[in-house]
Order: C-alpha cells, then sequence, then structure tokens
C-alpha cells in the first residue's frame, strides 16, 4: 500500500499511524539539524526529504511547504506547552512555582534539539512571539496572584524579564550539555524569583 493511499484512509490503522508518526519525526528532526546551520528561507524541500530518507511525493501528502513543517511543529510544541501549563492550577503555583518550572524544563529537554534550535540563532521569531503570548495570556487569566505581587503598570516589565531571564537560562542549559535536571534547573530559577513571585 502506497502513502499515498494511507493517508486518504478514513479508518487508519495503528501500523499506518505509526508509519504516518515515524515520517512526521524523521522530518521534523531533519528540519531541526538544517536549522542549526541555515535559516527556514534557505532550506530546500529536497535536501530536508534527502537528509530525513523521505522522498519528496511523501513529503508533500504531510506538508504543503518547508514552513508549513515548521508551522506545524511549533504548534505541536506550543500544544504540549499548554497542557504542561494547566497542570497547574493557581494555588499550587503560587505556592510553589518551582514545580511549575520543572514541569517546563522537563518539556524542553524532552524536545531538546527543537526548542533550542528554534532559540537559538537560526530561530524563529514568530515561535518566540507565539510563546509569549501563551505564557502571558496564563499570567493574565489564570495566574493573577503575579499582578497582585506586582503592580499593573510594571507587569510588561516585569514579564519581560523574567521570560527573557528564562529563555536565557534555557539557553545556557543547552549548551552546557544540560548537566543538570529539570528539576534543578527549576530550583535555580526559583531562586532568582522567589523576592518576586
Amino acid at each position: 500500500m502506497s502513502e499515498a493511499s494511507i493517508g486518504s484512509e478514513s479508518n487508519s490503522s495503528p501500523v499506518t499511524d505509526r508509519r504516518i508518526r515515524k515520517t512526521r519525526a524523521a522530518l521534523k528532526q531533519s528540519l531541526t539539524e538544517l536549522l542549526k546551520t541555515k535559516s527556514i528561507k534557505d532550506i530546500s524541500v529536497k535536501e530536508l526529504t534527502d537528509l530525513a530518507d523521505v522522498n519528496r511525493g511523501t513529503f508533500y501528502l504531510h506538508y504543503k511547504d518547508v514552513f508549513d513543517l515548521l508551522d506545524q511543529s511549533e504548534n505541536d510544541l506550543l500544544d504540549e506547552l499548554k497542557t504542561t501549563l494547566d497542570n497547574y492550577n493557581t494555588d499550587l503555583v503560587q505556592g510553589n512555582p518551582v514545580i511549575l518550572m520543572e514541569g517546563v524544563y522537563k518539556l524542553c529537554r524532552n524536545n531538546a534539539s527543537l526548542v533550542s534550535t528554534l532559540i537559538g540563532e537560526n530561530g524563529d521569531i514568530k515561535f518566540l512571539n507565539k510563546l509569549n503570548t501563551v505564557i502571558r495570556e496564563k499570567c493574565l487569566n489564570d495566574w493573577s496572584f503575579i499582578l497582585k505581587k506586582q503592580k499593573l503598570e510594571h507587569f510588561d516589565a516585569y514579564y519581560s524579564f523574567l521570560v527573557g531571564g528564562c529563555l536565557s537560562l534555557l539557553q545556557y542549559w543547552f549548551s552546557n550539555g544540560m548537566k543538570q535536571s529539570p528539576k534543578e534547573l527549576a530550583t535555580i530559577t526559583g531562586t532568582f524569583l522567589e523576592r518576586n513571585l
């Protein structure tokens, strides 16, 4: 059975689903590798599919172009982040924000290649903006206790400082081989933030 017919089936089998997941994972990993040395606009479908050992026809079954692959990869990651953030209610975060940071750092460790690339030198500013929006909305809507500690007129400055600091800490962590566990990194973050949260 060809992958073209696989994509058109209404009831896919576990084998088909596994094959599709494997193909998409290979393409995502190849994109991540290429983004380490060049910008997204300089990556061709041909070099991407050659690296992933996937034919071009198969690529176009899943994605419109390289930008679509990047968008879908980013959106999958942001969906995972939203799910992670939703696991922590206000009381838990207010009582111990380190637990939340540990969850976020675990997600980053599990997606280290993609995350380190997206926030690195050839990263995508659109991704950083989407990431910023997701976390900011969570702070404003669900973790309003932060606003009580920080005057509203200072919130944007405080928030920019907080997110910028955490991204820099992540870059440091990735560049040094992730020697600390997510829990250890979260504890370090908590130490930096404890007087403000």
